[in-house]
């Protein structure tokens, strides 16, 4: 039986890969709207995944169920947008010596980099995939082996505690566990909302949009530039206390809306969208440029249009025709068989 879906949830994760999208095109293109605007969307926009997917994290039947589950959801479709963003960058040489353009760097090792470089070209935000997983691994070990509330929150601080200090002292760990560990927190406040109840509808879901316009400045001027992938940490408070009141007051606000059939796709299939996006607002923008468009916000709706245009029908491509790479349908099946 198909999983029931949340449309809010949904929408909460449209809304942050949409985001992530246009930060992709360009880093500065908020920063234009209202100076500083990206460092307060910075506050939720990555967070807000791992809040989410603690929201959703459960024991299942033992470490190995729970193992091969995130292996199939996280680490599979890793591996499959690595291999199909090296077959997309080899059509990319072939279209660009047809037109006379620069030549990219292109070779087999591209293909391993993304499981031993911090930074890779070819499809960056994948980095994010690394850490989710070993959050939710950190996670059920923790559930597992503590059982008081307390003890459990208080390992949790002393984790992203190592992990910020490791980030302030510019020490990478391999797969982007430093990353996993400053992260934990925010997967812990997904987890806590859920025990607690705040998924269900209330009558109090009516006021989401008031509190998410009476936070919106304290976070706009209180935040700073933070970067998960890049070791860039404001002081710890702002990096939890900031992020934990956007993502509650921007839950609560979502809560009370309706569903938007579209935008709940694109965040059922964020997924995808993680994967792709880069592969497809690079060449697009390359174009623009050719045809003599200059950079700008102009540019950067443009591209950032057709990108989610484009975007449609290759969901549907890659959840029709490849769904167990794509987290649609389990790769491994249990006792880790290969369906």
């Amino acid at each position: 039986m198909a999983k029931e879906r949340i449309p809010y949830i949904d929408f909460m994760k449209c809304l942050c890969i949409m985001l992530i999208v246009m930060y992709h095109i360009s880093h500065d293109f908020f920063n234009l709207l209202a100076p500083h605007l990206n460092d307060a969307l910075q506050a939720f926009r990555l967070p807000m995944y791992y809040f989410i997917s603690g929201i959703f994290f459960k024991l299942y039947d033992g470490y190995a169920d729970f193992t091969r589950r995130k292996v199939n959801n996280i680490i599979v479709p890793f591996v499959f947008f690595v291999v199909f963003a090296f077959g997309v960058r080899c059509v990319e040489v072939v279209v660009r010596l047809a037109l006379g353009a620069d030549p990219i760097e292109l070779s087999l090792t591209q293909l391993v980099e993304p499981f031993y470089l911090r930074y890779w070209p070819n499809t960056t935000p994948l980095w994010f995939l690394w850490s989710l997983f070993w959050v939710n691994i950190l996670f059920y070990a923790m559930r597992r082996w503590i059982k008081p509330l307390w003890a459990l929150l208080a390992v949790t601080a002393v984790l992203s505690v190592i992990g910020y200090q490791l980030g302030v002292h510019r020490i990478e760990l391999p797969l982007m566990f430093d990353t996993s560990l400053v992260a934990m927190p925010y997967f812990v406040l997904g987890w806590g909302m859920k025990r607690i109840g705040a998924l269900e509808p209330s009558r109090w879901d009516r006021y989401g949009i008031l509190a998410l316009l009476a936070v919106a400045m304290p976070v706009y001027w209180l935040n700073e530039f933070m970067n998960l992938h890049f070791q860039v940490y404001p002081a710890y408070w702002k990096l939890y206390l900031v992020p934990f009141v956007a993502i509650l007051a921007l839950f609560w606000a979502c809560k009370s809306l309706p569903r938007v059939p579209v935008m709940c796709h694109y965040g059922r299939y964020s997924l995808i969208i993680l994967g792709t996006h880069p592969l497809i607002l690079q060449p697009v923008r390359f174009l623009l440029l050719r045809q003599g468009m200059e950079s700008g916000i102009t540019l950067t709706l443009i591209v950032f249009t057709m990108t989610m245009v484009i975007e449609w029908p290759l969901i549907w491509l890659l959840k029709t025709y490849a769904p167990r790479f794509t987290a649609q349908q389990p790769f491994f099946g249990p006792g880790w068989k290969i369906r």
